[in-house]
């Protein structure tokens, strides 16, 4: 079994000893491959260890362990936070953290955080297993269900509630595909509802001015271009139109983005704002506090 390298940041010398001793004594799978102390040591240790864990101390002598992450130009480890504040768990978790260890650390307190661990890798690792394997075996990536990485929705823009087309669905799809964008990238797929059913663009064509998949395609990159700009629609999105029961649907692919994305809808009073949206498990959230959306940007990108 290949072993987690792991990195342990923590100035005080009898957390980071105790910290270490339990995972050597008792997590097999782990392999401390560095320590260090502050904001600057952590971030160039980093760059040369390339750790797959970090467990982060959040009070460090020339600023916070969320300055490490801020510091990194590219994020690709998990990170558990560790401190004796239980104020900052909040913040944390806008940092990506899979979990967060209150001082003193204890083998049962471990134990949960390290099976966190497993519990995401395990399903960031079936997530894009499912995505790569299956782009091509639609109804089976379908049957999989909407998760992190993949999402349904009934119609662009026809209103199944209403029984008529609906402009403000459009802001809908959007959000989606920014929510994708600004995480990891993802497949939206549309014609198909939450619980999996086939219902197709035949809806949805009605309301076009020519009722194919050619018109579809392009009112939706025109959205798009109008939203995102000309480089997103053309290098960060793919759209094809697999049939399912003699359904045609919509599938989109989205890359995992360079820069922030945002999304200008129509709020209750019909002015029009911008908003920060990003996939939180299966579900595309607005990240509401402008602290807590620099934060984000900061981490991610």
């Amino acid at each position: 079994m290949n072993k987690i390298k792991t990195l342990l940041v923590e100035d005080e010398k009898i957390s980071l000893i105790t910290l270490k001793t339990l995972l050597n004594t008792h997590f097999s799978e782990i392999e401390v491959v560095g320590t260090a102390g502050s904001v600057a040591e952590s971030i160039e240790k980093i760059g040369q260890l390339n750790p797959k864990l970090v467990f982060l101390d959040i009070s460090l002598p020339d600023g916070e362990g969320f300055d490490v992450l801020k510091g990194c130009p590219e994020k690709t480890f998990e990170t558990i936070f560790t401190t004796a504040h239980e104020k900052y768990a909040l913040k944390a978790f806008d940092f990506f953290a899979i979990h967060y260890l209150i001082k003193p650390v204890t083998f049962e307190r471990l134990h949960d955080a390290l099976a966190r661990y497993h519990e995401v890798r395990k399903k960031d690792e079936i997530d894009e297993q499912i995505l790569k394997s299956d782009a091509q075996n639609v109804t089976q990536l379908i049957y999989q269900g909407e998760n992190s990485r993949l999402e349904f929705k009934s119609s662009l823009r026809w209103d199944y509630y209403e029984s008529r087309a609906n402009k403000k669905l459009e802001e809908v799809i959007l959000k989606s595909l920014a929510a994708f964008s600004n995480a990891k990238g993802g497949v939206l797929i549309i014609g198909v509802k939450d619980d999996g059913q086939i219902l197709g663009l035949e809806k949805d064509y009605s309301t076009l001015k020519q009722p194919n998949k050619d018109q579809f395609e392009l009112h939706l990159r025109n959205l798009i271009i109008s939203c995102y700009g000309v480089p997103f629609a053309t290098n960060n999105i793919t759209i094809s139109f697999p049939v399912i029961n003699n359904h045609e649907i919509c599938m989109v692919e989205i890359k995992k983005g360079d820069e922030p994305l945002y999304t200008t809808v129509t709020d209750k009073t019909g002015a029009m704002v911008e908003k920060f949206y990003v996939r939180t498990g299966n579900l595309s959230q607005e990240v509401v506090k402008p602290s807590r959306i620099m934060d984000y940007i900061k981490c991610r990108f």
